[in-house]
């Protein structure tokens, strides 16, 4: 079960916003955590293309599903995430928290 940022130690938390588990690049296909087991991706920033088709996020209390949203180029949003789609000819850096 994933842990509300509040749960962390201080340093704990700033280490997992700023994604310090690594990041996906995500091109074609999306990132889920059937294929990358107990993965949360905390970070979203659109490289090339403006489009995150879908993210699901880890708690809809805090965080919304997003579902089709425009992103500019070079724009970073913040969750928690079990799995990410980027539009088709879009990329992504994905920071795993």
């Amino acid at each position: 079960m994933a842990r509300g940022l509040h749960q962390y130690s201080s340093d704990e938390g700033v280490s997992v916003q700023l994604g310090q588990a690594g990041y996906d690049l995500v091109e074609a296909a999306g990132v889920t955590q059937s294929t990358n087991p107990g993965v949360t991706w905390v970070a979203i920033q659109m490289i090339v293309g403006a489009t995150v088709t879908l993210a699901t996020s880890v708690d809809t209390a805090i965080w919304d599903n997003i579902a089709t949203l425009e992103v500019p180029a070079g724009t970073t949003i913040y969750g928690r995430w079990s799995a990410i789609t980027i539009g088709s000819g879009d990329s992504a850096i994905c920071y795993r928290g």
